[in-house]
């Protein structure tokens, strides 16, 4: 990928402490026990933000497979073009001027070295307000992006609170998640009759009997579901949903919905359906809430959901793609092929999709 355009005004360096404080809302998450990477591209502007488990062993150093994380990081990093990066270290085992996490830092640093390795390296306990950090890492004493001349140590503001945040919440309607664990919460089977992530078509209180549809009855009734509000779903429709998102050619035209006016209502359908399916059509629903979140940039919610997926079912074959998209850093721009095709399948059925009214993001 050729290097950002330079054409762009360029911004004033950050502040640590507003760079510091919106991490949360990048993520969609409070990290715990992280390394999170911030490249930035020639304007100043952020072009990516990552995270991974801070892997530390018994003694607190870093684990073979941190580093390995670390140099595919460094791979996805170049391939942006990104033009320097700033790693924080978020961890609450050791006091933040530990060797332990200078000696990550240097691992990181030379998995970067494509880029001019790390610029900037912070260390802080963790994202709570008035949480000291402190820089631990910055081998040229200065970095581009990050204003880092004056001051070497601070405390993070509100991260629920802060314009990052808040622009966030305007746009997706989103709060910051205490935990990557709230999101998998959000996925797990609903509690009641159909509870235990039976198919609520086939449990022992419904026994509802699905008639075989065609694709583009399936494709209009799904569609329809979707356009009246995406409210709860009695098992019937559920049933139905479930036989429509099972299909390949009905799931690959409902992708379409993630880019239209109804992307809101597509993710409560999504949603319910992979909390009230199980197996094979709870991995369907995953791998649609999936690449709902992925194409809008909301990385985070979309791993979560592709674990759910290849849990629920391993040969899930568009789940093994997206997760694999994911983890080698694809940017959610490059999902819009497959918006191309879903419409194209659904011209294929004689089925109108809703118009095209969501920007591509990242």
């Amino acid at each position: 990928m050729p290097a950002f355009a330079s054409s762009r005004p360029v911004r004033d360096p950050i502040d640590p402490t507003t760079l510091l404080t919106a991490i949360p809302a990048l993520l969609g998450f409070i990290p715990e026990r992280s390394i999170i990477v911030v490249a930035f591209a020639s304007d100043r502007g952020i072009s990516a933000t990552m995270r991974h488990d801070l892997a530390l062993d018994d003694t607190g150093a870093p684990t073979s497979e941190l580093s390995t994380v670390l140099a595919g990081l460094g791979a996805i990093t170049h391939s942006y073009g990104a033009d320097e990066v700033v790693a924080i270290i978020a961890d609450d085992r050791y006091p933040a001027d530990d060797p332990r996490y200078r000696r990550v830092l240097a691992i990181a640093d030379r998995h970067f070295d494509a880029i001019g390795g790390v610029a900037t390296g912070f260390a802080l306990s963790a994202f709570d307000p008035g949480a000291a950090w402190s820089v631990i890492w910055c081998p040229d004493g200065q970095a581009w992006s990050v204003d880092v001349l004056d001051d070497r140590e601070g405390v993070i503001d509100d991260p629920q609170t802060c314009p990052t945040a808040i622009a966030e919440a305007v746009k997706s309607g989103r709060r910051i998640l205490p935990r990557r664990s709230e999101m998998r919460a959000m996925l797990e089977p609903l509690p009641g009759e159909c509870s235990d992530a039976r198919r609520c078509s086939y449990c022992e209180a419904c026994r509802v009997d699905v008639p075989a549809m065609s694709d583009p009855v399936l494709l209009n009734l799904l569609t329809g579901v979707v356009a009246d509000g995406g409210g709860p779903l009695d098992c019937a429709e559920v049933a139905v949903l479930e036989q429509a998102i099972r299909r390949p050619p009905v799931r690959d035209a409902a992708l379409a919905l993630a880019v239209t006016d109804l992307r809101d209502d597509a993710e409560s359908v999504w949603r319910e359906l992979t909390r009230r399916l199980s197996g094979p059509g709870r991995a369907a629903a995953a791998t649609l809430l999936a690449h709902l979140h992925y194409i809008g940039g909301e990385g985070a919610y979309a791993g979560v959901a592709l674990d759910v997926a290849l849990e629920s079912d391993a040969d899930a074959k568009l789940a093994g793609l997206l997760d694999t998209a994911l983890r080698a850093g694809v940017r959610p721009t490059m999902l819009w092929e497959m918006i191309d095709g879903s419409y194209g399948t659904a011209r294929e059925l004689g089925v109108q999709m809703p118009e095209i009214t969501r920007r591509a993001a990242g």
